[in-house]
Order: C-alpha cells, then structure tokens, then sequence
C-alpha cells in the first residue's frame, strides 16, 4: 500500500516536471524577457528586506548585522513612549488623508476640464505646462520651493502684504506645512497623472453625448451621467494603487519640500 502510494507520488511528480519542462521550453523567450525584472525585485526589493532585523538588533558597526546583539521590542518601546510618537502618527495619518481627498481627485479634474476645451493649440498648452513639473529635476524644485515660500519668497511676500504681518520663512512654520506638502505634491503630479484619465475618455462612445444632447442635456449634465461613469473603472483602478503606493504612508523623505529643508 505504501509503495503504491510512492510510485502514484512519484508518478504525479515526473508528470508535473514534463510540464514544466514543456511550458518553459514552449516559451523561453518570454522567461528570459521577464527574468531581468525578476532580478530587479529580488535584488532591490525583497533582498533589503533583510534590513528589517535592525529594528530588533542594538546594531554596532563593527560587529555588523548578523552579530550585532538582540534587543527585542527595546527600540519600538522608546518610541512609543515618547514625546514624539503621537506628533508623528498624527502628521502622518492627516498628510495620507489629504492626499488622498486633495491629491487623488486633482489629475481628474484636469482630464475632465481638458475634455471639454475644443481648441487643440490651447488645450496643448496646457498639458505641456501641467506635464513639465514632472520632468524637472528634484534640485530645481527645491530652489522653485525656497524662492516661493521662503522668508523673501514670492508667496511669502504676498501673504505679508495681504495680511500685513511680517514675513517670516514659510518652510519652517509647522502650520503651513502640511499645506505646502500636499500642493506642491498634486503642482507635481497632476499633469502626468491626468493623462490616464484623458486615455480613458478616449474610449466612451460619442454616440452617448449625442443622444444626451438631444434629451436636452448640459454639459455638466453629459459629464455627470456619462463621463464619469465612463471612466469610474479607471478612477477604482489607481485608487487602489494610489492606496498601495509608498507615498501615501506619509511624510516622504525625497518629497521636495524636505528636501528644500537642507539646502
């Protein structure tokens, strides 16, 4: 009875490595297509994650990792039991929550406005002027950041007329932070993150605003009831990889606003 078991097993194991054998020779091309990108999340994605026992270690560099000693939850102790965590967690759950309600609808309301403009030259304008913040080097928007806001920035200087207070540096007033991170994190982004949104109005049948104009609909009325349920799949779709991405987490130490801190 055992032996028939071994044989069946043994059996259903050469019968699985043909398989193999056959879908990898049947497709070794796409194999080795894919196997620089499987290097790549190996090596700079899950081989990092090693690192992730500093959290327990009292790391020494002369002893390194592996032989530095075990502290346990020591580190996560002191961290919580200090001043600072409650700051931090706060910041860092309302910065995730603006960006999501600020930041992730702004891309599609620019899609949805240039949908609606009938001049081509116009409406290229535009897009180039929304797209190239995108394309700008980190350093150039720390120095755009700084001359804005600033103590002798151009914002900075307007809101001293206007309020009539003395101008003070604005990067280093911590109630304006918050605020200063999330516009210049959607001037950033909304130009390139529209065009998705633009790709997927491309694809709504015009039949539909036809038959809508003569039902008698407006324009806010066709972009209600027919635009936006046109692309709802698409908006659900880089929801979820918005909820996904490494940048609603918080504070990003490569933002250009915490950048511009140290220049």
């Amino acid at each position: 009875m055992v032996r028939s078991i071994q044989q069946a097993d043994a059996s259903v194991a050469r019968a699985v490595g043909r398989r193999v054998r056959r879908e990898l020779s049947r497709n070794r091309m796409l194999y080795i297509m894919a196997l620089p990108l499987a290097l790549y999340f190996l090596l700079f994605h899950y081989g990092p994650m090693y690192g992730v026992i500093l959290a327990f270690k009292d790391y020494r560099v002369g002893a390194g990792i592996a032989q530095s000693p075990w502290v346990g939850l020591k580190h996560f102790i002191t961290y919580f039991e200090s001043p600072f965590f409650f700051r931090t967690l706060r910041n860092t759950l309302l910065i995730s929550v603006y960006s999501i309600l600020f930041g992730f609808p702004a891309p599609i309301l620019l899609a949805l406005l240039l949908n609606e403009v009938k001049s081509r030259p116009f409406k290229r304008v535009v897009q180039t002027i929304t797209y190239l913040p995108h394309f700008i080097s980190t350093v150039v928007i720390c120095g755009i950041i700084i001359d804005f806001f600033g103590r002798r920035g151009v914002a900075t200087q307007l809101i001293s007329v206007v309020s009539g207070a003395r101008a003070r540096n604005l990067l280093l007033q911590p109630e304006y932070f918050r605020s200063i991170y999330i516009g210049v994190d959607i001037w950033q982004g909304i130009g390139w993150g529209s065009i998705v949104y633009l790709s997927a109005l491309t694809a709504i049948d015009l039949e539909q605003y036809e038959a809508a104009v003569i039902d008698g609909a407006g324009r806010l009325s066709q972009a209600i009831h027919i635009t936006l349920p046109g692309i709802t799949p698409t908006i659900v779709t880089m929801l979820l990889l918005r909820l996904g991405a490494r940048h609603v987490g918080g504070i990003r130490e490569d933002h250009p606003v915490v950048q511009s801190q140290y220049l």
